[in-house]
């Protein structure tokens, strides 16, 4: 932002935490456990393979997926169904364009009753609002992601003019602009912002891009890429999250 959109925007320069920004997919609830889910409905249970074991295998084959995002453009039919052939082939299973296609349409319209919000997530909620604003900044489909936060009952925590879904504003995480964007409307500057978010290369890249303070949610234990610079904080659980989030804010 130049020196006139700061003005605009309410920024300030302070450095308390006026507002906790969050990622959504596997970062408010555990993506591993609809995406698990999807497979298992469509394809049949894989014996012996854990959901996080899935879902890690998953984000192995999301390359062409979060390229499309980060280009401002929603992943084809094609590029989706190619992530779930990859993820597939890990555990032995060659599954056919249909069944892939079959397995992440599941997964994107059909997997609300594998989708909870923790307790402790609850908690890491409702500290935040008590302390400042909540707000969600996500990549994804507007009415997809609109969607989970009814099912998660996020509108308890996050108002509707604080949710931020890529595809209605044509920008996405990584760069800097959906940030931006969020803290302008939200009314507080980057300097007072913090963002929770599980992904290093979109959340904690992307929340630096615009000059806020990030804390990375490794639940999956990932290791930070090779000349990377660190996440302000970095926690490895919600209890984690919990804990760091009583401590600084």
């Amino acid at each position: 932002m130049d020196g006139k959109n700061k003005e605009e925007c309410g920024e300030r320069g302070s450095a308390s935490i006026a507002a906790v920004f969050f990622d959504l997919d596997d970062t408010l609830y555990d993506q591993a456990l609809p995406f698990a889910y999807a497979v298992e409905n469509v394809l049949g249970k894989l014996p012996g393979v854990s959901a996080g074991e899935l879902y890690d295998a998953s984000r192995r084959h999301s390359g062409e997926v979060f390229a499309a995002f980060a280009a401002g453009r929603h992943p084809s039919v094609e590029e989706y169904a190619r992530r779930m052939q990859g993820t597939l082939k890990e555990f032995g299973v060659d599954a056919s364009f249909e069944e892939a296609c079959a397995a992440q349409k599941f997964y994107a319209t059909k997997t609300a009753p594998a989708m909870r919000l923790s307790p402790t997530m609850r908690s890491v909620l409702d500290l935040c609002a008590k302390n400042g604003r909540v707000g969600l900044i996500s990549n994804g489909r507007g009415a997809q992601q609109q969607d989970k936060i009814r099912v998660l009952g996020l509108g308890k925590w996050i108002p509707a003019e604080n949710v931020f879904v890529s595809e209605p504003l044509g920008t996405a995480k990584p760069g800097a602009k959906i940030f931006q964007i969020a803290c302008c409307r939200t009314g507080v500057s980057a300097s007072e912002a913090l963002y929770v978010g599980d992904a290093f290369a979109t959340d904690v890249v992307g929340a630096q891009n615009a000059g806020m303070r990030s804390i990375w949610l490794n639940r999956r234990h990932r290791a930070m890429p090779e000349g990377a610079k660190p996440a302000t904080w970095e926690v490895d659980s919600e209890e984690g999250l919990l804990a760091l989030l009583e401590q600084i804010l």
